[in-house]
């Protein structure tokens, strides 16, 4: 497992995690990575021993400003406050800026740190279009300077390994600030660019929304008028109309009163006739109903003398009627008998034949049943003969096509055992590879180790 050396330089596969940080740092400051409060990192988790730690640290802080530099000691705590000192400048100069731009900025470092970071750890931005104020870089870079050097003088070390890592973090955290400086002077400079383009942009929109404001009241003016002069007009045009249909319907009124009363007169006139004609036909009805009454009564009296007449008349015809149909009836009745003999007689010879018949019929079917049971016989026992062929033939076919299902299943088995060896030899050649290459892996990781214990003792030992 490589050891984590801040001294130790960054490898080839550590420079991602240096890009991500270095971007990180660029965008939140001395937030991420540390600070003076370590409880206000983004990196930071709170350890129950923080407090002992701090006051280990403030502890030998007092012992060493009250004895001074009586010996060769190495202040390792000190360093390391050393080192985030400039951190808490760096800190203190971004607070003026506002929440927007900062937000802003952020984004777009964010979006452009990973590329430039892959290439230097220290990405430097340079843009021909705009113009940096060297003061404010130069100031900052002084202050940073005067912090450094009074620091590194106040925490000066014997040993000159630390020494020259001090140096080294101090120059990287000048260079870090310098580019964080001209980062902030070229975002404040788009972000002066960008409001003055708003600006123009709102002051266009402005212009535009007031010639339309414009354009619309003529425009609604114009509208409004002529829909007025159209309103008159249809007014007029109305009013002209109501006048010429109220003329019109005052003359039909008028004529509509005048054919009303002519229709009235007429009307009482006719009425007048009819009541009269109506008076004078039912006196006509009248007296023709007396006279049809009186024609009635005649032709009653009349027809019932006919009807007795004609009653007395048909008694007599009836009477010899009867007496010659009771002759008549007699000899019917003997003529009648002799003919229900004779052919009840007729009937009795015809039954007799058609049950002669009938049995002669059912002789001749028990004879066609005997002749179809002997041919079924015979049909049957060819039947019998026949399914027993056939049965035989497909046993046989059966039989033969099982014996080749028998050989295909003996191949197939033969090709699946064939398969099953040839897929268990590949199993253990991949089983043999993959132990192989995992051999070479543990082999490659355990020397690149070794490489970076190497490594590590080298500088430990530089």
């Amino acid at each position: 497992m490589p050891f984590n050396d801040e001294n130790c330089p960054p490898g080839e596969d550590e420079m991602s995690i240096h890009s991500a940080k270095a971007g990180a740092a660029a965008v939140f400051g001395s937030v991420v990575f540390g600070s003076e409060f370590p409880d206000h990192s983004l990196c930071y988790s709170p350890s129950p021993l923080a407090n002992r730690r701090v006051n280990v640290v403030n502890n030998q802080e007092n012992k060493a400003k009250n004895s001074g530099l009586d010996g060769k000691v190495l202040s390792f705590d000190k360093a390391t406050t050393s080192d985030k000192s400039p951190k808490k400048k760096r800190e203190y100069k971004k607070t003026p800026h506002k929440p927007k731009n900062n937000h802003t900025d952020n984004n777009v470092q964010v979006t452009s740190a990973p590329s430039n970071s892959m290439r230097n750890p220290l990405p430097k931005f340079h843009n021909p279009k705009k113009q940096m104020n060297n003061s404010v870089i130069s100031r900052i870079s002084e202050e940073s300077d005067n912090n450094l050097t009074t620091n590194s003088n106040s925490n000066v070390s014997v040993n000159p390994v630390i020494n020259n890592v001090r140096r080294s973090k101090e120059e990287i955290i000048k260079k870090k600030n310098l580019s964080v400086a001209e980062l902030r002077e070229q975002r404040r400079l788009e972000t002066a660019e960008a409001a003055a383009f708003n600006a123009e942009a709102e002051r266009t929109r402005r212009e535009v929304i007031e010639l339309r404001k414009k354009l619309s009241e003529r425009f609604r003016k114009a509208k409004i008028e002529r829909e007025q002069k159209l309103r008159q007009e249809h007014l007029e045009k109305v009013e002209s109309e109501i006048q010429f249909k109220s003329l019109v319907h005052v003359e039909h009124k008028q004529t509509l009163k005048e054919r009303e009363d002519a229709r009235r007169r007429m009307s009482i006139a006719d009425r007048a006739k009819l009541r009269q004609n109506n008076i004078e036909g039912k006196e006509r009805m009248r007296m023709m109903s007396i006279q049809e009454d009186q024609a009635i009564f005649e032709e009653r009296h009349e027809s019932s003398v006919a009807i007795k007449t004609a009653k007395s008349d048909n008694a007599e015809k009836r009477r010899m009627s009867y007496a010659f149909r009771n002759g008549d009836a007699r000899r019917i009745r003997q003529l009648f008998a002799d003919r229900e003999n004779e052919r009840l007689m007729q009937e009795h010879e015809s039954f007799e034949l058609k049950w002669a018949g009938e049995r002669d019929a059912e002789d001749y079917k028990k004879q066609l049943a005997e002749q179809r049971r002997q041919s079924l016989a015979f049909r049957n026992a060819e039947g019998r003969m026949i399914r027993h062929l056939e049965a035989k033939t497909k046993h046989e076919d059966h039989h033969d096509e099982h014996e080749s299902y028998e050989l295909k299943w003996a191949g197939e088995r033969d090709a699946e055992d064939y398969k099953m060896q040839l897929a268990e030899e590949e199993r253990d050649d991949l089983a043999f590879r993959n132990a192989e290459g995992r051999r070479i892996r543990d082999d490659e990781i355990e020397l690149k180790h070794k490489a970076q214990c190497s490594e590590h003792e080298s500088y430990e030992l530089k």
